[in-house]
Parts: structure tokens; sequence; C-alpha cells
């Protein structure tokens, strides 16, 4: 049933779309062949309202609703290696551990690339976190991620009012993010999931200042 529903999930990775800001993926790698898929979405939320009517009124930096889905699967146990999807794209992703795993605190490096399918561009992702884990349960990490690629939230349009993907530009986007998450009991029910994650993300290179709130539920 769970290799059903990872099928199922990675399927719908073309469709997925939204902007790169935040992991949802937190510190600590899974152990070895530990497999997971993450589905999450992040949810703007402006300083103050003459931001959120300028970035509607001006359409520059209006950040959408960002889903993303995220495949991982544990090579080893400092390092995972998966599939991501988000923002228009998919592509390779790769975590490593730099601690034991058996310790509490963690420390890893995150790096991927994905291909934009409608601009038929790369992008790039790398990042570091670092986490702590409360009891058996319940991590809490902070990090910083960053890349580089055609800029997804601001994309021309043409004549005709569509998404112009010639006239895309590229850009550094970068954010500090920080979040929680929570392992829930194993049990018989399939449908419940692995755990449940909470991210805010705050993205850098805005011209507008908001947090991205996500949430995040691994099977």
């Amino acid at each position: 049933m769970k290799i059903f529903k990872v099928v199922c999930l990675a399927a719908s990775l073309a469709v997925v779309q939204g902007c790169y800001y935040g992991s949802m993926t937190g510190a600590r790698t899974l152990g070895e062949n530990h497999m997971t898929v993450t589905g999450a979405v992040a949810l703007p939320a402006y300083f103050n309202a003459d931001d959120r009517r300028e970035a509607g009124e001006n359409d520059i930096d209006d950040v959408p609703v960002s889903p993303a889905l995220t495949f991982l699967s544990g090579a080893t146990d400092r390092i995972d290696i998966g599939v991501s999807g988000r923002a228009w794209g998919i592509g390779p992703l790769v975590r490593v551990g730099l601690l034991n795993q058996e310790e509490k605190a963690a420390l890893s490096l995150i790096a991927g690339a994905s291909y934009i399918i409608p601009a038929k561009l790369l992008a790039t992702q790398f990042g570091t976190s670092a986490g702590y884990l409360f009891g058996n349960s319940l991590e809490v990490y902070a990090g910083w991620d960053g890349g580089y690629g055609p800029d997804l939230i601001n994309i021309p349009e043409d004549i005709d009012g569509n998404n112009d993907w010639d006239e895309v530009e590229n850009k550094f986007h970068h954010s500090i993010n920080a979040g929680v998450i929570y392992g829930l009991p194993v049990g018989e029910a399939e449908w419940i999931p692995e755990s449940i994650g909470f991210e805010f993300a705050i993205p850098m290179d805005l011209a507008r200042n908001l947090v991205m709130f996500g949430l995040a539920v691994t099977y």
C-alpha cells in the first residue's frame, strides 16, 4: 500500500509549481534503506497590507501559494538521494549528514537541480540545515537555502497575457528557514503519515517583506 502511495505521489511531480523558498526536509538523514515521500505547501504572508496590495497591483514579487513534493531514500545512514518537484520543475536531490545519526544533534548539506519544464532551463538548489532531536519524535531545525535559476515569481507575459517563458530572467534566490518535524506513532492504519512538519522561510532576495508558512506530510 505504501509503495502505491509513493508511485501516485511521484506521478504528480510534473504538475507541481510555485516558488523556491523553504526546504521542508529537516536536518536529519533518514537512515539506510528508509524511503519517504513528502507533500508540502507554503503559503505567503506579507508583513503589511501595503506590500501585499502593491504586489498584486504591480504584479512584482507577488509570491504564489507553493506546493512541493519530495521523494527521498537513505542510501547510507548519512546520505539521502531522491527526486524533488517544485517551482515548475523536477530534478535530483541529495542530502548529506555530517554527524553520526545516533546523535541528538544533526547537521546536513543539501544540493539539487531542477529542469524547469516550461522554460526548458536548469535551476540549482543548495543549502545547509542544523537540527536537534527532542525525545524520539520531535526535531527542531533551522537553516539556509539558496539557488540560481529562472525567476519564477516574476514571469513576463506576452501580448495575450500568457507566461512568456522566452523572456524569463535568471536570478539568485535564497532564504533562511526554521521548523519542526513531529514523528507520529507507527500503527496498523497505513493512512496515518510517518510525520508532519511546520516551517517558516523568510525570502532574502525580494523587494517586499514576507514570510512563507509551510505545512508538510510525510509517508
